[in-house]
């Protein structure tokens, strides 16, 4: 896919999934470590992934200038 927009919104769901990850960490919601551990997981796997696409989906003339 070319399109980047869809790379910058699975950064942004990966950095709200890393911020309820870091919530529930820090037991303000309660004694939750499976969902803590999830999220934080989730969430840096969606940032890689955005971060990977958006590279990929560079042209190669972009690259070349």
């Amino acid at each position: 896919m070319k399109n980047p927009v869809l790379y910058y919104g699975v950064i942004a769901l990966g950095v709200i999934a890393l911020a309820i990850g870091i919530i529930y960490m820090t037991g303000s919601l309660g004694p939750h470590q499976i969902r803590a551990i999830g999220g934080i997981v989730v969430g840096a796997i969606l940032l890689i992934a955005g971060v990977v696409g958006i590279f990929m989906a560079r042209t190669p003339n972009a690259t070349a200038k």
